[in-house]
């Protein structure tokens, strides 16, 4: 089916071991204990005792035992229900309270959830002790307490390339529709007015775009925005300057991305040191009109902020 990206909490971090081709393969298996045992003493033994559990599942699983229970908290295609339902028995109920879902968790192995449902510190504890898996289907992990996590014994999984081209395409949709007003024009003509004039716009060719955030999508975004002929700067502290030459961008400060950027593309996740990264005095070094569209997540821009940044015409549009 692909690989699967296996991630453990440590603390209120994720750490990515390795790639797994089957969570049963003796080989993987091998070199991920190997990992295992070289982890801190103070995690080890919930991260080898969490890895046991899921690796008795799989095997129970192939082996024809009793199925484990897996609770889809969220919608998922069809194929990939189908491909659980072989494994496992599988208890889709969506739209739940988070008392619904203590309930339903104390008899679940394993729990599937995409951005919307938290799952939080009680959800743990509602399960004591039997969840073991917790998967998230898509790429981040906020919207579950990895500490909680890394203290029941429980997995964190996710699927950092599930939706990477779609992000990045979404995110390209955005700078479209910003630089030639779309969303403005189409209401003017909804209203019966023809405001050609108004809504004019700017073109993308030649203008800056700064990539706030050069991972999966950034790089995706990056490609894309080259063949529309614009200059690309991307700024990320982890990026390797071999990554963005490939690409055909140049790697940047971020004070030097503020100043430089006519276009901003956000695809950073959220964390303690990215939370209402654009505030006040991100925008006081913009050029007047620059465009916004963030792809990420909305608590990395300080609203309040971006609220009196486009009332002063700092930022056209976000």
């Amino acid at each position: 089916s692909g690989s699967l990206t296996l991630e453990l909490t440590i603390g209120h971090k994720v750490t990515t071991l390795l790639l797994l081709r089957a969570a049963a393969a003796r080989s993987m298996h091998f070199q991920l204990k190997t990992r295992l045992c070289a982890a801190p003493k103070a995690i080890r033994a919930p991260l080898i005792r969490s890895y046991r559990t899921a690796r008795t599942m799989a095997s129970a699983a192939a082996g024809g035992a009793a199925k484990p229970t897996v609770l889809v908290a969220e919608k998922l295609g069809g194929a990939g229900l189908e491909m659980l339902e072989k494994v496992a028995n599988v208890d889709c109920a969506y739209g739940m309270t988070p008392e619904q879902l203590y309930a339903k968790i104390a008899q679940s192995d394993a729990l599937i959830v995409r951005s919307a449902t938290k799952v939080t510190r009680q959800v743990f504890e509602a399960a004591k002790g039997k969840l073991k898996v917790v998967g998230r289907a898509g790429v981040g992990v906020d919207n579950v307490d990895l500490a909680a996590a890394t203290e029941y014994g429980c997995l964190v999984v996710n699927a950092p390339t599930a939706n990477t081209v779609a992000a990045a395409e979404h995110g390209i949709a955005l700078m479209c529709t910003l630089s030639r007003n779309v969303s403005q024009a189409d209401a003017s003509m909804k209203a019966g007015k023809w405001e050609r004039t108004k809504y004019v716009g700017v073109s993308l060719v030649d203008k800056t775009l700064c990539i706030m955030g050069f991972g999966k999508v950034g790089g995706e975004v990056a490609r894309r925005a080259r063949g529309l002929g614009m200059q690309v700067l991307a700024y990320d502290p982890y990026a390797s300057e071999e990554k963005a030459r490939a690409q055909g961008v140049r790697l940047a400060s971020f004070d030097e991305a503020l100043e430089l950027g006519d276009f901003f593309s956000l695809h950073m996740p959220l964390t303690p040191g990215t939370k209402k990264m654009f505030n006040d005095a991100a925008f006081a070094k913009m050029k007047k009109g620059a465009r916004i569209t963030n792809v990420a997540r909305g608590g990395v821009i300080d609203d309040d902020a971006l609220a009196r940044a486009l009332d002063a015409g700092i930022v056209a549009a976000a």
